[in-house]
C-alpha cells in the first residue's frame, strides 16, 4: 500500500462520515477497534496513510472495506512525486545543494500540468516549498526567506498555523518534515535548544509507519544534543536511528547515523569510535557520497585530530592528539 500515494483529506472525510450515519463517537470506535484516539484523529483529517490491519479492524465495524474503498483515492502520477521527492531527499543528505534547482524545475513542470486533485496540488506545492527553502538556506544564507517559504508551505493544510502554537496541531509526515525544517533554521536563528525542542515534538508525533521521517529527525536531534556538549544523548538518538533503518532495511542516512555515532563515543573516550567511523565511511561508498566522506574527513582532522586514509583499500584512523 506504500508503494503508492493516496488523497488522504478525502479518504479521511469519508471515514469520518461513514462513522457518523453509524451513530458512532470517536471514543466509541477506539474502543472497540483498539487503537489511540490520536490515530483516528489522524486518519479522520488526513494526516496519515492507515495501515491494512487497521482498515481491516475498521471494516468490521463500518461494515465496508476500507481497504478497497482507499484504492478509489489513489493518485496518478505519483511516481514522478516520488522519483522527485528521493532525488531531493538523496541531495540533501549527500549535501549536494547545488544541484536541487534541477528538482525544483521538474516539481514546477509538474504542477503547471494542472490535472490534479487539490490534495495532490497541496502536497506538490508543500514538497517545491520545502526545495526552495533548503535552498534559501544553504546557499543563499537567507533565513528569514528560507523560514517564510516554510510557513507558506504549512499554511497550505493548516491555514492557521504559527511557530508560536505548533504544539496545538495534528500533523502528517509531510508536515512534520516541515516542522523538522523550521527546527533546523530555528537553530541557526534562535540556538539550539529551541530547536531540539521541537525536533523531540516531531519525533513524539510520528506513527512507527513514519519510520523514514523518524530516521531523519533522530540524527538531527543527535547533532543538536552534539552541539550542546551532550555525548550521551547524541550517542542514544543516534543509535535509535540506526536501529531503525536496520528494522527497515534501509541505507539512507545510515552512514551519517554512524558518523553521529562515532563522534559520540569519541566524545566519551570509547575506542569503539574507530569501528563506527569505519562503518560510515564504508557505508557512504556504498551509496556513492564521495562528497559526504570528503567532508566527514575533512571534519575529522579539523576537529578531532583524527586522520583517515586508506592502505591497502583498509581504512586506516589515526588520531594525533
Amino acid at each position: 500500500m506504500d508503494e503508492f500515494y493516496y488523497d488522504l483529506e478525502a479518504f479521511g472525510e469519508e471515514i469520518k462520515n461513514i462513522r457518523k450515519s453509524l451513530g458512532l463517537s470517536q471514543s466509541n470506535v477506539t474502543e472497540q477497534v483498539f487503537i489511540s484516539r490520536d490515530t483516528l484523529r489522524k486518519i479522520e483529517n488526513g494526516k496519515v496513510i492507515p495501515k491494512q490491519e487497521t482498515l481491516d479492524l475498521f471494516s468490521h465495524l463500518y461494515k465496508k472495506d476500507l481497504n478497497e474503498l482507499l484504492l478509489k483515492y489513489r493518485l496518478k502520477d505519483y511516481s514522478i512525486f516520488f522519483d522527485i521527492k528521493s532525488s531531493l531527499e538523496k541531495k540533501l543528505e549527500s549535501g549536494d545543494f547545488e544541484s536541487l534547482r534541477d528538482d525544483i524545475d521538474r516539481l514546477k513542470k509538474l504542477l503547471e500540468k494542472g490535472d490534479m486533485s487539490l490534495y495532490y496540488s497541496k502536497l506538490l506545492n508543500q514538497l517545491l516549498l520545502i526545495a526552495n527553502s533548503v535552498f534559501e538556506k544553504t546557499i543563499n544564507e537567507n533565513y528569514e526567506k528560507a523560514m517564510e517559504k516554510l510557513q507558506k508551505a504549512m499554511e497550505f493544510t493548516i491555514p492557521n498555523f504559527s511557530l508560536s502554537n505548533y504544539t496545538d496541531f495534528v500533523y502528517s509526515d509531510m508536515e512534520i518534515r516541515i516542522l523538522m525544517n523550521m527546527a533546523l533554521i530555528i537553530k541557526k536563528t534562535e540556538g539550539v535548544q529551541k530547536s531540539l525542542e521541537m525536533l523531540l515534538f516531531c519525533l513524539e508525533n510520528l506513527s512507527p509507519e513514519e519510520w523514514e521521517t523518524k530516521i531523519k529527525i533522530y540524527y538531527n536531534i543527535s547533532y543538536n544534543y552534539h552541539i550542546l556538549s551532550l555525548a550521551e544523548e547524541s550517542l542514544h538518538y543516534a543509535n535509535l536511528g540506526i536501529e531503525t533503518c536496520v528494522k527497515n532495511n534501509t541505507l539512507s542516512s545510515l552512514g551519517l547515523l554512524y558518523f553521529r555515532k562515532a563522534i559520540a563515543e569519541y566524545n566519551l573516550g570509547r575506542e569503539e569510535y574507530k569501528d563506527s567511523l569505519s562503518k560510515s565511511i564504508h557505508l557512504l561508498e556504498i551509496t556513492g557520497q564521495e562528497k559526504l566522506i570528503k567532508t566527514i574527513m575533512e571534519s575529522c582532522r579539523k576537529f578531532y585530530n583524527l586522520e583517515i586514509s586508506k592502505e591497502d583499500s583498509m581504512l586506516v584512523i589515526k588520531s594525533h592528539e
